[in-house]
């Protein structure tokens, strides 16, 4: 089996048995990736206290290729904790949401340095406190577009017209803003995204939105952020995020 070393971050860590851990990775060289510590759990282990949950950390693995095959880690050299994140249930949660939506949307093994980056950039953003919403939505624009999924929130599906007004239709399953013309026609499921929330997602998609520490979003724009995002992503995953209901 050959070693590799990877830049990672951890994403999940699971009991194996009373000594080893299997730990999901998302990796910059590799992507997500499993990999099985054997007697993690053990005084004196080469991992131990290097993969926390959300550990940015070196990683060195016996690479298994094929099917169903866990990797094996051997060594583990933490450069960041982020042990604060894990101090204030506001970060914590929103952290475990970015990990959860990265481990549902990715593929494995594809590797993605960019939303390695992001991901990162997000849990500096949490253990440097301030209020977690902005650099969150961020993160899940970005991870969306990333992965393809990110909605049109600008233009109507159909007829390009560009979408105004305090509330437009959107349509999940077209993956996009409707006009008030078009709208009616929609035979599939039809919702209302406020104008707030279509205003903050695109912006922040798009880039226009940087430096998220200075960013205030009213609390009213916040919830119904929070809520399409919750909705949209359970729409396109076929399932709710355990963590949406804790932000």
């Amino acid at each position: 089996m050959p070693y590799e070393r990877a830049d990672a971050v951890v994403i999940r860590a699971v009991d194996y048995s009373d000594t080893s851990c299997i730990y999901s990775l998302y990796t910059r060289e590799f992507g997500r990736m499993s990999a099985l510590a054997k007697g993690a759990k053990r005084k004196g282990s080469k991992v131990a206290g290097n993969v926390d949950l959300f550990a940015h950390t070196e990683v060195v693995f016996a690479s298994r290729r094929g099917r169903d095959q866990l990797h094996i880690l051997t060594e583990a050299s933490a450069y960041e904790s982020f042990r604060g994140i894990r101090k204030r249930l506001p970060a914590y949660y929103a952290a475990c949401h970015a990990a959860e939506l990265v481990n549902a949307m990715t593929a494995q093994e594809d590797p993605s340095p960019e939303m390695f980056d992001r991901l990162l950039a997000l849990l500096r953003s949490l253990e440097r406190r301030g209020d977690p919403a902005a650099p969150l939505f961020a993160f899940e624009a970005h991870a969306l577009v990333l992965c393809g999924f990110m909605p049109e929130l600008a233009a109507c599906v159909a007829c390009g017209v560009r979408a105004t007004g305090r509330t437009v239709a959107f349509a999940p399953a077209r993956g996009g803003v409707l006009c008030p013309e078009c709208a009616p026609a929609e035979a599939g499921e039809v919702e209302k995204i406020p104008a707030g929330a279509r205003n903050l997602l695109d912006r922040l998609a798009s880039g226009k939105l940087t430096k998220l520490d200075r960013v205030s979003i009213s609390a009213p724009v916040a919830r119904q952020t929070r809520a399409f995002l919750n909705r949209y992503e359970s729409y396109v995953l076929g399932r709710e995020l355990r963590t949406a209901k804790h932000l």
